[in-house]
């Protein structure tokens, strides 16, 4: 059982940049792990990915873990978002190309599915929903909800490498 909820989601976004090389609209340049479950979105035209961090609770019957004091359940949001077709003066976009904006969100799901397979050895992820996030500000996107199994009595944060120009290093 991991015991870091960060390791868990560094783990989910790196599946999930795999798995986004497939789609459509491929990998976003800007892919990371947040704080959070919503972040701002607002990189049009290269779109974002992101895995945030939600809640963290106690399982059910507060069980030990293998190598960790207690088990907790953290709640992950995955999410993709990309920039949504618009036309000048406001008008309506062509029906191709909402169309087409459609079939990458929905390309992107089968995306961030994957990426929840693929990410955990040890753990068994819940899923607990898909939904779309509506066009706002010239993008829109999709995330999925995804809750796993960790143990944080040996919160071990240094198996994750900080990222380079981290003010922490």
């Amino acid at each position: 059982m991991e015991c870091s909820p960060y390791r868990l989601a560094a783990m989910l976004a790196a599946a999930l940049e795999a798995n986004l090389r497939d789609t459509r609209g491929g990998v976003p340049d800007r892919l990371a792990v947040y704080p959070h479950v919503d972040p701002a979105i607002e990189f049009c035209p290269d779109g974002m990915a992101w895995v945030g961090i939600g809640s963290i609770r106690p399982a059910a019957g507060g069980g030990r873990g293998s190598a960790c004091a207690i088990s907790w359940d953290v709640e992950m949001v995955v999410g993709v978002a990309r920039c949504y077709p618009t036309e000048e003066n406001n008008g309506a976009p062509a029906l191709a190309a909402v169309d087409s904006a459609s079939r990458d969100i929905l390309d992107d799901a089968e995306a961030m599915r994957r990426a929840v397979r693929d990410a955990f050895e040890d753990e068994e992820p819940l899923v607990s929903g898909w939904q779309p996030v509506p066009p706002r500000g010239g993008v829109h996107g999709s995330k999925l909800t995804v809750s796993v199994r960790v143990g944080m009595g040996d919160y071990t944060e240094p198996r994750s490498p900080m990222m380079p120009g981290d003010p922490r290093a």
